[in-house]
């Protein structure tokens, strides 16, 4: 039983009116079929791959180990993988030795670095082309064999006690092969550029998630249910 009308039509308008702009924000009216969600998605998505960028400052730091020489071993899953390593970290200028599963690598470690910031930055970019040129290998392909031969290298190196090695690779797995993986494909925005694009979104998130609340508190209100607390009783 409708006990206020007029407050139980406001929220009734509310959330008619907050349904109708759901299904329009789930309506592919986007631009290249998508709904508001997913654009929503991929514009934060771009803002968050154009804060994701650190490859001069690693470029700095692995600069810092040319000079720094390293004599690991390491075991791939398969030969495949095997062969795979070898041609990536040749490409730096290192001996590398493939024998079956097994993979030898001695060179320089900031030689190497930069060979790893150079597809990186490539891949961070989406020209994949030029990576595959380069090996013969797909471009997330070739950054998944950096990050898995890194991972064993680091092993090997802390075994050495190489623990400044060890980090150095360790982070930029973590700040430039992660993301650029991660991000590729994905154009690259920044929030400095976008400024009322996102503070609109921001603020009707905001806006959009009370009109809801407000929607259904009026309902309620309309129906007589209310939420008091309930009295004390009194002892005779």
């Amino acid at each position: 039983m409708i006990r206020n009308s007029k407050t139980f039509i406001l929220g009734l308008a509310m959330m008619v009116s907050f349904i109708c702009l759901f299904a329009y924000i789930l309506s592919p009216s986007f631009g290249n079929g998508r709904n508001g969600l997913q654009y929503s998605d991929d514009l934060f998505n771009s803002l968050s791959k154009g804060s994701a960028y650190f490859i001069k400052e690693e470029s700095i730091k692995a600069e810092q180990q040319v000079g720094s020489s390293i004599d690991v071993s390491i075991k791939a899953s398969d030969t495949a993988e095997a062969q795979k390593w070898g041609k990536i970290f040749s490409t730096a200028d290192s001996s590398v030795i493939v024998d079956n599963d097994k993979v030898t690598i001695k060179g320089d470690l900031g030689k190497i670095m930069k060979e790893t910031l150079n597809d990186s930055d490539a891949l961070y970019n989406n020209d994949g082309k030029k990576i595959k040129d380069k090996y013969g290998y797909e471009a997330r392909e070739v950054m998944y064999g950096w990050y898995n031969a890194y991972k064993k290298i680091d092993k090997e190196l802390k075994t050495q006690g190489k623990f400044k090695e060890s980090n150095a690779i360790g982070t930029l797995s973590k700040k430039v092969i992660e993301p650029a993986y991660n991000y590729y494909g994905i154009e690259i925005k920044y929030v400095r550029n976008n400024i009322a694009i996102v503070t609109f979104m921001l603020i009707f998130y905001v806006i959009y998630t009370l009109w809801y609340g407000f929607a259904i508190y009026y309902l309620y209100d309309g129906l007589g249910i209310t939420m008091t607390k309930a009295a004390k009783k009194s002892e005779a």
